[in-house]
């Protein structure tokens, strides 16, 4: 006869009712009773650190909602500074780069005058037509023009000078071939010249290419050419 123990369950108003469980029964209660607690303190664990990887996630997401709202007035910024760059306005691009300036160090450049470096000057003497820039093989870039004599006097002389007006306001003179820009006309002439990009600016940092006439000091013709209306 196996050994067995005795379980004895007594009420006040009953009769003692008893039980035998066997030492097997017994130890598979006990063990079911610890996995019933093992699986609290795990489900416990869990929801702690479900909660917690919550948590963060919201911190997350409240952090990636106000980067989408500042990177939004950066984006509307961005628009507004295409439009002023794209009006060609001289007074709007002044007043656009004084307000991108920044006070680092107390030697100062002087302000950027873009008035005079947007301005059209035309003394009715000669005119351009026709100008095409185009990148060539090297990466160089190809200028060509129709150059006309308004002037029905006689011969005009001079020379055409290039120059790239950055984003941020800066003047870069082109290196072209000096043969290829000087002219003498006395009714038009076709200007043919290649030239490579200037060492200290990048083609797409160029916002405009100036092109000046001058004969001797006195400038007969400056045009400004949106790189954008170019390229």
């Amino acid at each position: 006869m196996s050994e067995k123990y005795s379980v004895l369950i007594m009420r006040d108003d009953t009769n003692v009712r008893r039980y035998r469980v066997s030492p097997s029964s017994l130890r598979m209660l006990l063990i079911v009773l610890s996995c019933v607690v093992l699986v609290a303190v795990c489900g416990i664990f869990t929801s702690a650190s479900l909660w917690k990887k919550n948590t963060a996630l919201m911190n997350e997401r409240h952090g990636i909602q106000k980067e989408l709202r500042d990177l939004k007035v950066y984006v509307e910024r961005l628009e507004n500074i295409e439009q002023i760059l794209q009006s060609n306005d001289p007074e709007e691009l002044q007043a656009l780069f004084s307000s991108m300036s920044v006070a680092a160090s107390t030697e100062l450049p002087p302000p950027i005058d873009l008035s005079s470096m947007l301005q059209s000057i035309d003394t009715d003497m000669v005119e351009v037509s026709n100008l095409k820039l185009q990148k060539a093989t090297g990466g160089n870039l190809r200028l060509s023009l129709k150059l006309d004599n308004k002037n029905a006097k006689g011969n005009i002389r001079g020379s055409i000078l290039l120059s790239f007006i950055t984003k941020n306001g800066k003047v870069v003179v082109v290196d072209a071939n000096k043969k290829d820009m000087d002219f003498s006309i006395n009714r038009f002439k076709r200007i043919v010249t290649t030239f490579t990009v200037p060492e200290s600016i990048l083609l797409n940092e160029a916002y405009a290419l100036q092109l000046s006439i001058t004969n001797k000091k006195t400038t007969l013709l400056q045009r400004i050419y949106p790189m954008k209306e170019l390229l």
